[in-house]
């Protein structure tokens, strides 16, 4: 059953492109009527969110009850390294549990691990953040963007943030679907893979 309530993970120091590009994708979702009872929600870790180069976002919320949402996408960025070690946001984590699909993007995947969802699982990260990912998973992917465990879905570095939202479209709402918005998007100057 396609996810009706994404929720968004984000926090100081991410990269921007990691949550954007795949909210992009999946805020089409609706907007295009594809599936228009799809809402979103971005969640923070904190009131105001400032990236890695200084940009500001403000969440919707700060660590809302996770309850009540479909599909948890965790963003990455230098900030990521900083929260495998706080208590509190690994704590919120594992409030997700152990049915509802996840979805990591770059260095994101390092808060999955750390919350102990990818332990028996094949994982991808960015390229630096392999070394730090490869005690939290059973296998580092390095070929691949994308990587489908079945509830679990992450992806590579940066660039990827934009093919993680295209693939999770084709997981939900299927293959057309997917090239819908893919269309859209490259009408408004992106260039998808």
């Amino acid at each position: 059953m396609p996810p009706k309530r994404i929720a968004f993970l984000v926090f100081p120091r991410l990269t921007m492109l990691d949550f954007i590009g795949a909210y992009d994708a999946l805020r089409r979702v609706a907007a295009m009527s594809i599936d228009p009872g799809v809402t979103h929600r971005v969640i923070g870790t904190d009131a105001e969110i400032v990236d890695e180069s200084g940009l500001k976002l403000t969440p919707d919320s700060v660590y809302e009850d996770l309850s009540k949402f479909d599909l948890l996408y965790v963003a990455g960025g230098l900030g990521t390294v900083t929260l495998m070690d706080n208590r509190r946001a690994v704590d919120y984590l594992k409030t997700w549990g152990d049915e509802r699909p996840l979805a990591s993007v770059c260095s994101g995947a390092l808060l999955l691990g750390r919350a102990g969802y990818l332990k028996d699982k094949r994982a991808t990260t960015h390229h630096q953040a392999v070394e730090l990912l490869r005690p939290l998973c059973r296998e580092v992917v390095t070929n691949r963007r994308v990587v489908d465990e079945g509830r679990i879905v992450t992806a590579g570095g940066v660039s990827s943030a934009l093919d993680l939202g295209l693939y999770l479209i084709e997981k939900f709402w299927g293959a057309e679907a997917r090239a819908a918005i893919a269309k859209q998007m490259e009408y408004r100057g992106y260039s998808p893979l």
